[in-house]
């Protein structure tokens, strides 16, 4: 008797631990997905910018006096055409064609941020950024900064029109 209730141990002990073994685990969760919208995209980064009367710009005398204007490269997504404008900071370009303005502000070649500070580092190009205010048809429809290296960041989003830094004019 005591053999028979060995071996009946035995036999439930091993079932039940064939069972436990058999048993699957719940794979892990995956992570909850976020929605996915434009600004998820990794071409596409839309970053906050304080608005311009909360922005402090400082260009040191030798790094403004280097740079005369950018030029902006204007895409029409209508056709797909490209054309490049060279704007004088402070001046301003009318895209043929539309009622749009855009408005060249400061060029900082080397850009940093510190709160509400912007500043450039250098005369060297290593962050170039223009700060463009852009009207359509009087009213206000863009400002913010445009970067020549990271153009994804921070873009002028319109349904017609892009507008990319290209490059910076030196003045000598």
């Amino acid at each position: 008797m005591y053999k028979r209730f060995i071996i009946l141990t035995l036999l439930v002990t091993a079932i039940t631990g064939l069972s436990s073994c058999s048993k699957k685990e719940s794979p892990p969760e995956p992570p909850k997905e976020q929605s996915s919208t434009m600004q998820d995209r990794p071409d596409h980064v839309d970053i906050q910018m304080p608005p311009a009367e909360h922005m402090k710009v400082i260009i040191p005398p030798d790094v403004k006096s280097k740079w005369k204007g950018v030029i902006l490269t204007v895409t029409d997504k209508n056709d797909l055409g490209m054309k490049d404008y060279t704007v004088p900071i402070s001046g301003s370009l009318i895209i043929p064609g539309s009622k749009i303005e855009v408005k060249a502000g400061d060029f900082l070649p080397d850009l940093k941020i510190d709160g509400n500070i912007y500043t450039t580092s250098s005369s060297d190009l290593l962050n170039p950024a223009i700060y463009i205010i852009v009207n359509e048809g009087g009213k206000e429809i863009f400002s913010g900064w445009l970067f020549q290296k990271f153009p994804n960041i921070h873009p002028f989003k319109h349904q017609r029109f892009g507008i990319t830094l290209k490059e910076p004019v030196t003045s000598l």
